[in-house]
């Protein structure tokens, strides 16, 4: 390999395990001698040798749904221009899932570890408070974080959207969602969202939910339930904007005017939200920066620098557009 790259063995071994202290040029020239040699990297061996294999697993909800895609693109941009490779693991809101996936992970010795949310198992716990390495929990905000945390408050997000309904006249309120009973962060907006409803003295019990994956035709259906059981509610915060849509389009084939008879609130502020005829309120999410400032503190934490914030609120915004 160094020959064919026409330079020495340890600048070969440099490139590929830590290409940040080598030149472009240089790593081109290698990079070039790899692809025309089919050379095929032997990462655990690596790994033994040096300690680091320059591996971190990343563990999402789901890929059901594209929500988590701009997380993940900043998460991989960031570490892999720093020379790390991320393994993708899903555990469809299931902590023994997740338990399976960082024990088998852990077995590989990454260098760090990057979970989503904050609610695990004991087992997981224990396994990645001995492995050593840091550890990042994303999407949601703990009181007592295992390491890293970086997200914002999903409560706060309930108790917000409901303030927010209740100061525009909405009196009939109702919550829909999918994975509403699997989905810890889903709870806790909407636990927060009735009680802020029942501290004003209102109906705290209109809900539909589904624990099918998210989807347009899953949103009409909600509504239409919602509907059929409240027909005289005014208002309803939806559990992401694909529900929302699916919501004003059942809305407008029941003849029903958005916003003056119905209020529809989304969530994550995705492309489809600001793109309907009427564009759709909803709670701007910073699913990039999220991704882009856990990165960085993990890295951070790699190069023997742990950040001086180890928890990161980034907060929310609520989108006020045409359907509230």
């Amino acid at each position: 390999m160094a020959q064919a790259a026409g330079v020495a063995v340890m600048t070969v071994s440099r490139a590929l395990n830590t290409p940040e202290a080598v030149s472009p040029e240089l790593r081109a020239r290698i990079h070039e001698a790899v692809a025309q040699l089919g050379y095929i990297p032997d990462r655990l061996a690596g790994s033994l040798a040096r300690g680091s294999g320059r591996v971190i697993p990343v563990l999402i909800p789901t890929l059901h749904h594209s929500v988590h895609v701009p997380t993940l693109d900043a998460l991989h941009d960031v570490l892999d221009a720093a020379g790390y490779h991320t393994l993708l693991g899903t555990t469809e809101y299931d902590v023994a899932r997740e338990e399976e996936l960082v024990r088998a992970l852990l077995g590989w010795r990454p260098d760090g570890i990057i979970l989503s949310g904050i609610d695990h198992s004991e087992a997981t716990l224990r396994m990645v408070g001995a492995v050593g390495v840091p550890v990042m929990e994303l999407l949601d905000l703990s009181p007592r974080p295992l390491d890293l945390n970086v997200g914002f408050d999903h409560a706060a997000v309930g108790r917000a959207v409901a303030r927010d309904l209740i100061e525009r006249g909405r009196r009939r309120v109702a919550y829909a969602g999918s994975m509403t009973d699997s989905d810890p962060r889903s709870v806790r907006r909407m636990a927060a969202f009735q009680a802020t409803l029942a501290g004003a003295g209102l109906r705290a019990d209109l809900v539909a939910h589904r624990e099918s994956p998210s989807s347009i035709t899953v949103g009409g259906e909600l509504l239409a339930e919602l509907l059929g059981r409240w027909p005289d509610m005014d208002a309803v915060f939806m559990i992401n904007d694909d529900l929302a849509a699916g919501a004003l389009f059942e809305a407008q084939r029941q003849g029903i005017r958005v916003p003056q008879d119905l209020a529809i609130c989304g969530f994550n502020d995705q492309d489809i939200a600001a793109n309907l005829n009427p564009p759709i309120s909803t709670v701007r999410t910073p699913r990039a920066r999220m991704g882009r400032v856990a990165a960085e503190m993990l890295l951070s934490s790699l190069r023997g620098q742990p950040p001086a914030q180890k928890r990161v609120d980034l907060g929310f915004e609520i989108i006020h557009r045409q359907t509230t």
